[in-house]
């Protein structure tokens, strides 16, 4: 098993007048957190094989992990440790300015497949923390984050006036060139790459609108390949499908779901997902081109299959509050993680669904709930898995926090199911 290796940083946990808080609900509330947070901290070595926590200036609204070997790291990789860069983003309610960061940490080999054995004192050589490493600055809070899959250096940004921007950085982070994308008039959250054909991006935003930009056409500005107004209030989401390279869906405030081709402008799908929520986010299976999920206001994770919409194959409960981000596993097939306004990320293995469970196995939840992250005091902004790195995730939460962190193999090493997923093909 990987030696494991826990950095905290310098985050105190302080002492509480408890009489005062027995009087007031919202410090009650404030010391539920903090026990919480102890308790998570306390049972860490059983939980996972690596975590480490930063403390940042200002809350990061996104996160993403970037390939190693994107930039030039000023601390090579050594035989006990890799570097790796992450996006990193700032929400500082006019504070301060706001940036698009770029930081880079120190990662153990051990947690690698195959990864080297570590002694504890070459874990002590290890500082996980991470470091601002480069940081271009915008007009307002930057929501969303995400690096271009075929070239992890040109990187977009979506932010609270709806102002969309690509960088083009060399290697060493130097900005290029920044292109700026006009159509959004309104706060956006809603970004995505195209996955299959390179230089194409997907936005929507609060103006009720979904763009489609080709990055690759000359220019300070570029304009929108082409616009969808389908929805009739906020679109909180949008995403490419894995599979094609021409159909993304998005969900809006308006409760509807909307999948449609980017050469037309009637959608193929227009549908009410739920009568009794809206959608924040929307994910498609890489690995199932009909299994997609969708997260509710509500607290609730849909799975939903594209030749039936009218209702979901299954809703996974454990959340209670609104869901902000859903990420496929890269690795996995069966596993789909969650993040939420309740401090927690849940992974979810949809393999478990219907399982027999014991009593006490139904005290911890459903039996697809394979693990929960409990150890931010905020709500949960953005997560990401890493695309190098099987189990190994990045959060970042409202409490100024950033997380990395790999499950323990013992939380995921079980007898695998019998439910197969090409059933969905």
């Amino acid at each position: 098993m990987s030696s494991k290796q826990v950095s905290f940083g310098d985050l105190p946990i302080e002492s509480s007048d408890d009489e005062h808080q027995s009087q007031d609900e919202e410090k009650s509330e404030e010391l539920t957190i903090l026990e919480e947070y102890k308790l998570w901290r306390k049972n860490c070595r059983y939980m996972y094989d690596f975590i480490s926590e930063t403390a940042l200036t200002w809350p990061s609204l996104s996160i993403q992990w970037i390939p190693g070997g994107t930039f030039e790291n000023k601390t090579k990789d050594t035989k006990i440790s890799k570097t790796r860069n992450l996006l990193l983003t700032t929400h500082t309610s006019g504070e301060d300015v706001n940036y698009l960061k770029i930081a880079s940490t120190q990662i153990p080999a051990s947690i690698w497949e195959n990864g080297p054995e570590i002694s504890p004192e070459e874990l002590q050589q290890i500082n996980s923390r991470l470091r601002i490493s480069k940081k271009l600055d915008q007009e307002s809070e930057i929501n969303r984050v995400r690096a271009m899959p075929q070239n992890s250096r040109v990187i977009s940004t979506i932010n609270g006036k709806g102002d969309v921007f690509v960088y083009h950085l060399d290697s060493k982070m130097n900005e290029e060139n920044r292109t700026r994308l006009v159509h959004h008039t309104e706060n956006g959250y809603g970004l995505s790459w195209n996955p299959i054909v390179e230089g194409e991006l997907a936005t929507c935003s609060d103006d009720q609108t979904v763009a489609v930009w080709d990055i690759t056409r000359s220019g300070a500005e570029i304009t929108p390949m082409n616009v969808f107004n389908s929805h009739t209030s906020i679109v909180n989401d949008v995403r490419w499908h894995t599979f094609s390279g021409n159909s993304l869906g998005s969900v809006s405030e308006d409760k509807h779901f909307i999948y449609q081709d980017k050469r037309t402008k009637e959608p193929a799908i227009d549908t009410i997902l739920s009568n009794k929520t809206s959608f924040n986010t929307i994910c498609f299976s890489r690995f199932s081109k009909y299994l997609f999920s969708a997260g509710g206001e509500d607290g609730n994770v849909y799975l939903y299959d594209l030749r039936d919409v009218t209702k979901p194959l299954h809703i996974m409960m454990g959340h209670t509050k609104s869901i902000t981000n859903l990420e496929w596993d890269p690795f996995h097939e069966n596993i789909v993680g969650s993040s939420s306004s309740d401090r927690r990320i849940i992974l979810w293995d949809i393999n478990k669904i219907g399982k027999e469970q014991l009593q006490d196995e139904m005290e911890d939840g459903v039996p697809e709930l394979l693990m929960m992250h409990g150890g931010h005091t905020g709500g949960i902004n953005d997560f990401q898995f890493s695309e190098e790195i099987p189990w190994t995730v990045a959060s970042c939460a409202d409490d100024n926090i950033v997380h990395l962190w790999k499950v323990n193999r013992k939380v995921v090493e079980e007898e695998p199911s019998e439910v197969d997923l090409s059933e969905l093909e």
